[in-house]
């Protein structure tokens, strides 16, 4: 019993992310919601960023392992919706420049200081200088930024689904503002992040509700 306690002390944010998760998709099925689906497991991952930044984790490679398939299930939740539009090619382009900024910066800070090495494994401080860190601080939130709003330059996409892709972008700059913070500022993170993530939440669930209140009346109309 104690081991199971302190295997569940050191994993409780990984439990109740993917509980979440679960319980989304699960009601999104009884319900015949997906809209509501793609809205809420979309950002579960930005809330784990939040915590794992704001009070530090007990397992690091716990928390790199679920920020990456959260990540995952959010892009391809953000995918599907989008790849449903009639192609764009300045969406696309820009799309495309987004993540290839992303992926080069990340390839070289490293996947450990990537996901908070630095702030939670103890990783000590370096000073990078290849490209794009030469002519940006956060090059992973801009190519963030880019990807996720350049979504919004497709027509279609964004009549349907804009609110999804701004909240994503509104997120990017959240995490920037708390990498700005720091750690030492962790109790006002605490409480921020707490109110932009249950505003988050409050505009995803409505947003969906829209989308699907007018499906719905374009279905009765047809």
């Amino acid at each position: 019993m104690s081991r199971s306690r302190s295997i569940l002390d050191q994993r409780w944010p990984s439990v109740a992310c993917w509980t979440i998760v679960a319980a989304v998709l699960a009601g999104a099925a009884i319900g015949r919601e997906p809209a509501l689906a793609i809205y809420l497991v979309s950002f579960v991952y930005y809330g784990l960023y939040w915590y794992a930044f704001a009070w530090g984790v007990d397992s690091f490679d716990v928390f790199k392992r679920d920020a990456l398939l959260l990540k995952a299930l959010s892009v391809a939740a953000l995918a599907f919706v989008y790849l449903q539009a009639p192609p764009d090619i300045l969406s696309l382009g820009t799309i495309a420049l987004g993540i290839l900024l992303n992926a080069r910066a990340a390839a070289v800070l490293g996947i450990d200081r990537t996901y908070y090495g630095h702030e939670l494994a103890g990783l000590p401080a370096r000073h990078i200088t290849e490209f794009p860190y030469s002519l940006m601080s956060h090059p992973m939130i801009v190519g963030n930024v880019m990807a996720f709003g350049g979504t919004l330059l497709n027509p279609a996409f964004r009549a349907a689904w804009w609110p999804l892709a701004a909240l994503h972008v509104v997120l990017n700059i959240a995490l920037l503002a708390m990498e700005w913070a720091g750690p030492r500022r962790r109790p006002a993170i605490r409480l921020a992040g707490l109110l932009i993530l249950a505003v988050t939440a409050a505009t995803a669930t409505l947003a969906a509700g829209h989308d699907t209140d007018s499906r719905r009346l374009s279905q009765e109309a047809s």
